[in-house]
């Protein structure tokens, strides 16, 4: 980085510096070093612990998950809302050797079932509010009574097993025998997958210290010392601020759920250092304390110029973009002492153990100011998708990860995201993949053909709009909305469902014979016109 020599001696100072094997190790440090100091909160429900306890903690479960035969190398599903228990599971996990897969609350038995299948789960833990949506499936799962372990039911009944008891019988001098190696399984993070049903992500324990050390470092000379997370749990933010917070010996703080109301106050109130800048909140009206904000930084994904310097001047707070990605974790960073108008609108520049290039469509590089695919690479990304071999094939060229979205490289050296190549929707933070949501739709009998495309919304950057292609001879009047909503909630997460539906009788094809979605949306200057909307139950 010829334009930074500054920040690439630091770069790589970060890269020469000598980490934790493994999350397991990284927890003992942790322990012997910041013992009685604050370490994670649940501030809404009054639940924290220290290092010691938390690491107390963790023996404790790790111990009493291995009476119920989880080893190294078993897969185990966690399926909870934010809670104090789910840090302990993924944190006793990691003691034992084990795999992690976070499950998103809001899946159907239908994707549920699937991911038990496809990950080759063991055991589950689940919230017992959950327990009907894995009952459903239960019998077809192959998972016995008691793999699965309760989290808020006082008594199981000998069905399922108490996750307090769990904790309760567990050692605190519990040692699993087993010390993971950097490039060791952790976890399977599922994520949308461009063509149909999501794809489960191998992610070692180097790539998590990686990437929740990536930030502090780069930032070192703010000493963030707490963070405030608002993302569930099951999605990778919150698991690496987790790492953060285990290396700064800072304390984190969770909440049930992002608030744009409570947001400011919480941020006061917990003198929180670093969070992500949730984008609904520059929708909402000024408050009297945004100017009391004691973030050291804020972190931003996706902001146009003019929502960064209007964040800035908001909160007088720096606020700086991010780029990441489930497969390559946090990839490029604005470091934070870098004055230069040119950041603006920018992802930054290539974070620490991580190397990018922009690709033509040949695969060579594009030059500065061109536009092209993001290509990274790096020990620490992802080992790839879960028994996926064509998708590996498709996305990993000769130790490269694409990551299917557009970028550009300024004459400076400043990467800046043009678009996506990938047929995804952005919806509230939400990934959704299109061609999931499509076979769901031609599931319907009287459904031939189906296409679904984003269409942008104030509120929530992108809802989901279905063009439907009903068989000859079908009416509307024959499979109305309501029908195929009724469809779609069986079969999706609520936040994957179409707000949008459209009656078309043909789909617009290129030469190939793919189904041409520019050509759908071109000319049309409101694609809500002429479609039902699900939110307000009326044609719009």
């Amino acid at each position: 980085m010829k334009h930074f020599p500054a920040y690439e001696q630091h770069r790589r100072a970060i890269e020469a510096m000598r980490l934790p094997d493994s999350i397991p190790e990284l927890l003992r440090e942790a322990e012997s070093k910041f013992a009685d100091a604050e370490a994670v909160s649940f501030f809404e429900d009054g639940r924290h612990l220290t290092f010691r306890q938390l690491a107390v903690d963790v023996r404790r479960l790790a111990d009493g998950l291995s009476q119920l035969g989880v080893r190294s190398g078993s897969h185990v599903a966690v399926m909870l809302s934010n809670c104090i228990e789910f840090p302990l599971t993924w944190l006793a996990l990691a003691e034992l050797g084990a795999v992690v897969t976070p499950v998103i609350t809001g899946y159907s038995s239908r994707e549920l079932a699937f991911l038990i299948d496809d990950a080759d789960i063991s055991h589950i833990v689940i919230e017992a509010t959950l327990l009907p949506v894995l009952e459903a499936i239960e019998s077809k799962a192959g998972l016995a009574p008691g793999q699965v372990i309760v989290v808020g039911a006082q008594a199981c009944g000998g069905l399922h097993r108490s996750f307090d008891e769990l904790l309760r019988r567990g050692s605190p001098d519990f040692d699993a025998g087993h010390r993971p190696a950097p490039d060791d399984l952790l976890s399977i993070q599922y994520t949308s997958g461009t063509t149909g049903l999501p794809k489960g992500v191998m992610l070692t324990h180097r790539f998590w210290i990686q990437t929740g050390l990536a930030p502090v470092l780069v930032w070192r000379s703010l000493e963030l010392r707490s963070v405030l997370s608002d993302h569930p749990f099951y999605y990778i933010d919150p698991q690496w601020m987790l790492v953060m917070s285990l290396y700064t010996g800072g304390r984190i703080d969770f909440c049930k759920r992002m608030s744009v109301r409570q947001f400011v106050d919480w941020m006061i109130e917990r003198r929180s250092d670093l969070a992500w800048l949730p984008d609904p909140l520059l929708k909402s009206p000024p408050g009297p304390r945004d100017q009391e904000m004691p973030a050291k930084l804020l972190m931003a994904y996706g902001f146009s110029p003019a929502m960064l310097a209007e964040a800035e001047s908001r909160y007088r707070v720096p606020v700086r973009e991010a780029y990441g990605m489930t497969e390559i974790g946090m990839g490029l960073l604005v470091p934070a002492d870098i004055e230069d108008d040119a950041i603006i609108g920018t992802c930054g520049l290539p974070g620490p153990w991580r190397e990018f290039r922009i690709a033509n469509d040949e695969g060579g590089n594009a030059p500065d100011g061109q536009p092209g695919e993001l290509w990274v690479r790096g020990e620490g990304v992802c080992r790839g998708y879960y028994k996926r071999p064509q998708a590996n094939e498709a996305t990993f060229v000769d130790g490269w990860f694409r990551t299917g979205d557009l970028f550009v490289r300024d004459e400076r050296g400043y990467y800046r995201i043009v678009g996506r190549i990938k047929d995804m929707i952005k919806r509230s933070g939400e990934n959704i993949s299109a061609a999931e949501v499509e076979q769901v739709l031609l599931e319907l009998p009287d459904v031939v053909e189906a296409a679904v495309l984003p269409v942008p919304d104030a509120d929530r950057d992108e809802e989901v709009k279905a063009y439907l292609v009903l068989r000859e001879g079908v009416a509307i009047r024959d499979l109305p909305p309501q029908a195929v909503l009724s469809h779609c909630a069986s079969r999706l997460a609520r936040f994957k469902r179409p707000r949008y539906l459209a009656y078309v009788d043909a789909l617009p094809r290129t030469p190939s014979d793919k189904v041409a979605k520019h050509q759908l949306v071109a000319g049309e200057a409101d694609l809500r016109l002429g479609a039902y909307d699900a939110l307000d139950a009326v044609w719009r």
